[in-house]
């Protein structure tokens, strides 16, 4: 008999211990609820994944995986909002778009769906650009650098770099794709697209010093960017214009190359 009740106090014992290190999951039942599993699922992660589900639940949101872009996480204030649905306009629209994907979910399978979800759309964009980043190839960017000058009393970020057009076309316009990152971080602390006009066509075979102003507010223009020391800045040309206006590219690459990230940064590469 004291074996019977030995026996069963351990088998009580290792259920409440599975019980304990269960991992929690999403209830989407009710917009409470979802912000109350939230914090619970927050609770037990590390900043690296918190970050991951951050993005996965924005993009879900944002009801696809190209129109969120992580532009949002250069301002980690407001994505605490945004993702909790706290203060949001029509948070329960927000909460209907994510019910299905997240309801009973841990948050790395909720990760790990719209990791999936991103490669079926990188699969599809691939498809219609049919290999136009090679194209893209003869105009070279190098040299680039965020700056941001704090001596000043009114401010704004700049990004420099100068543009080399290898190809035989003159073009009025290039579009980039940007990537601000610090050794410190895994993740990017910017990510967006920038726009630059010339003043004179760039012929071929010329190559020019170009800097852009960042002072629309958003992902570029973020208040801790102020703080941070010399980041590194990648960019990628996404699409140019000719001297007419019209586009290389029916679609900008960045498109791509934004899903690109998304899901690396996912994945955890």
């Amino acid at each position: 008999m004291n074996a019977a009740r030995t026996l069963a106090f351990a088998v009580l014992c290792c259920l409440a211990v599975a019980a304990c290190n269960r991992e929690p999951t999403f209830n989407a039942s009710s917009l409470p609820a979802y912000q109350k599993s939230l914090s619970e699922i927050n609770a037990r992660l590390s900043a690296q994944d918190r970050h991951k589900l951050q993005m996965a639940l924005l993009t879900l949101a944002a009801g696809g995986s190209a129109d969120y872009t992580a532009v949002a996480l250069a301002n980690p204030s407001s994505i605490v909002n945004i993702e909790a649905l706290d203060g949001v306009a029509n948070p329960l629209q927000f909460l209907d778009r994510m019910r299905s994907r997240i309801e009973g979910r841990t948050a790395a399978s909720v990760i790990r769906g719209v990791a999936e979800d991103l490669d079926y759309e990188i699969s599809r964009v691939e498809a219609q650009t049919k290999g136009a980043e090679k194209q893209l190839a003869a105009f070279v960017i190098e040299n680039s650098r965020f700056r941001w000058d704090r001596g000043k009393r009114v401010t704004s970020p700049t990004a420099e770099f100068s543009v080399y057009n290898g190809s035989t076309t003159p073009i009025s316009r290039i579009f980039l794709m940007g990537e601000l990152t610090t050794p410190e971080l895994k993740t990017p602390l910017a990510m967006g697209g920038l726009i630059y006009n010339f003043a004179n066509l760039l012929q071929p075979g010329a190559q020019q010093q170009v800097t852009v102003v960042l002072g629309v507010p958003g992902g570029w223009t973020a208040k801790q960017l102020e703080t941070v020391y010399d980041p590194d800045l990648k960019l990628t040309v996404s699409n140019v214009s000719d001297a007419s206006g019209r586009r290389l590219l029916a679609t900008n690459t960045e498109v791509l190359d934004t899903l690109r990230r998304k899901r690396d940064v996912l994945r955890g590469s």
